[in-house]
């Protein structure tokens, strides 16, 4: 039995549940939902049902879950059989029962397969199924169900990570175009490349890059660890981090038959190594015999060049710890700077406390408060008179 190569998620159900419903002329019967926990059984309120349950958390972008079941060919299992096999497959991948899902049944030429939808929001909680290398943990389950249920058992399908170069700059790109010729850290990666077809050991793959011009470095901790490579092809050096993600040594060594115990010797006693030199032409007979002069030792100029680049580069790397340290030294003195004038104003403020008590102690005797306010408009009326009838008023 199989499964998706990578389970999918979903923004949306629309799509996945009109597609797994849909018929089609390969089909020898319509899709059909034969198990799961909803109550409905067509595209439209499938729909509804799965919306319900996802605005509990619209925080989630994709609470759509897709995956399929896929028996061998002229392999068969009754609809009851399916819900089984279905049911224990989503427990152990960490669903519980309140999580909405539906199974569909397809058979077509290639044979009997199950599309498994699931929403990853708990219709009661609103928890979220994470899922966390659920494709690896697929593949694993799905081996254990053919031994439990008697199915006929498939080899595992292995999940590649995802492996990528790093593109070439506009300047390589350009220089590509100017010359003809792939740019250096492009022909690099097409040697290593080669010097991989066939998963070698790593003296096998240390023989082809020297071979192929390359020099190498072995970056190897002290503990023995195996860090990585770094490489130098027409006197320009690349780390594996220029070079692209697939040939970081998490993924070099994937390629490699590396054992750690029988290969981290020959990297301790060779780290630094350059190319073979190309033999020299025969040099044309001279008219008269004169001395020849002595050959420069290459091998130690090149050895010499490359522990001056170590130096540098230890140089460089203590220059950026410095940095770092006086960038977090000085961060530190700003915020205690700010936190001191903070503490200074709160104690300035607090020295004005016995001041205003006193002055609200001597306003209250005399009847008033600091919020007293004074009746500035004539709003108050504290007596009348009337008018003496006799008197003459002349406007």
């Amino acid at each position: 039995m199989k499964g998706m190569q990578r389970i999918k998620r979903h923004k949306s159900f629309v799509n996945v549940v009109k597609y797994v419903l849909k018929p089609g002329s390969h089909h020898k019967s319509d899709p059909v939902v034969i198990g799961g926990n909803m109550t409905s059984d067509c595209a439209n309120e499938l729909i509804a049902e799965f919306n319900t349950a996802s605005g509990l958390r619209t925080d989630i972008a994709k609470p759509a879950w897709h995956n399929s079941l896929r028996l061998p060919k002229n392999d068969e299992l009754t609809n009851e059989q399916w819900k089984l096999i279905a049911n224990d497959y989503m427990t152990q991948l960490g669903f519980s029962d309140t999580h909405l899902r539906c199974y569909v049944l397809h058979d077509d030429s290639m044979g009997q397969h199950i599309h498994i939808i699931a929403n990853r929001v708990d219709a009661v909680s609103g928890k979220v199924h994470l899922g966390r290398h659920e494709s690896l943990v697929s593949g694993r389950i799905i081996q254990e169900l053919e031994i439990a249920h008697g199915l006929t058992q498939t080899p595992a399908v292995r999940v590649q990570p995802k492996q990528t170069m790093r593109k070439l700059s506009r300047n390589e790109e350009m220089l590509s175009q100017r010359t003809g010729l792939p740019c250096p850290k492009k022909s690099l990666q097409q040697i290593i490349d080669k010097c991989l077809k066939d998963k070698p050991n790593l003296e096998t793959f240390i023989k082809r890059i020297r071979e192929a011009q390359v020099s190498w470095t072995a970056n190897v901790s002290k503990t023995g660890k195996m860090n990585g490579f770094s490489f130098e092809y027409q006197n320009i050096a690349f780390k594996a981090s220029q070079l692209g993600k697939m040939y970081s040594w998490a993924n070099l060594q994937k390629l490699l038959n590396y054992e750690p115990e029988r290969d981290n010797p020959l990297l301790l006693n060779a780290k630094p190594v350059a190319p073979a030199p190309a033999p020299a032409p025969a040099p044309a007979p001279a008219p008269a015999p004169a001395p020849a002069p002595a050959p420069a030792p290459a091998p130690a100029t090149i050895l010499r060049t490359t522990e001056r680049r170590e130096s540098i580069g230890g140089k460089i790397a203590e220059l950026e710890l410095r940095l770092r340290e006086d960038k977090r030294t000085a961060i530190v003195e700003k915020i205690l700077l700010k936190n001191t004038v903070k503490q200074q104003k709160h104690l300035r403020l607090i020295g004005w406390l016995p001041f205003l008590r006193r002055l609200a102690e001597l306003l209250r005797s005399y009847g008033k408060s600091i919020l007293h306010k004074t009746h500035t408009t004539f709003s108050n009326i504290y007596a009348m008179q009337p008018l003496n009838k006799a008197r003459k008023i002349r406007l």
